[in-house]
């Protein structure tokens, strides 16, 4: 009874914390509402028992992501600035039609999961922390270290060229 109350708790504060990202017109208070979004999903994950995808959640999303998002945002010029567009009506209600389909495709692929994917639940076996982590650090054929290690790299070029960027902005406003 209490895990549904707060289950249902949680449901209630990722859905409007994710409308609040997305429709905010400041970009800060979008990506603090996305922080809280992000973490109200890792509490969802750690009442599911998945510890792991949790601290997955919280370490890359939050840690990395949205911390990336938030200094991009710091240092272009558009900060505390409305950035609506207006939309046309066609176009949300294009929009919102497309996103029905989707809803109605997803529900009944949900009520409906393929024999295939059963047998292969019913015998998968159980994964510990330990396993994961040595699989995430192996340099053998099955490990993930350099997927990582690339997309640390990318990271790092991706925050270095927005550096670049905001300093070409802000240089060529004081010369004119």
């Amino acid at each position: 009874m209490m895990s549904d109350l707060l289950f249902y708790g949680l449901v209630t504060t990722l859905v409007l914390l994710s409308l609040l990202a997305v429709s905010l017109p400041n970009l800060l208070h979008g990506a603090i509402a996305l922080i809280g979004s992000f973490f109200a999903t890792a509490a969802l994950y750690i009442m599911l028992q998945l510890e792991f995808v949790a601290l997955s959640q919280i370490m890359l999303y939050i840690g990395g992501i949205i911390i990336f998002m938030l200094i991009i945002i710091l240092l272009t010029s558009g900060l505390g600035q409305e950035n609506r567009y207006m939309v046309k009506g066609r176009r949300r209600a294009a929009g919102a039609g497309v996103s029905a389909l989707l809803l109605i495709g997803l529900l009944l692929t949900i009520s409906q999961p393929s024999e295939t994917l059963q047998k292969a639940t019913l015998r998968a076996a159980p994964v510990t922390m330990d396993d994961i982590g040595f699989r995430l650090m192996a340099t053998n054929k099955n490990g993930f270290i350099i997927p990582f290690e690339i997309i640390s790299i990318l990271l790092l070029v991706a925050l270095v060229g927005a550096v670049v960027i905001a300093r070409r902005d802000n240089g060529q406003e004081q010369e004119s």
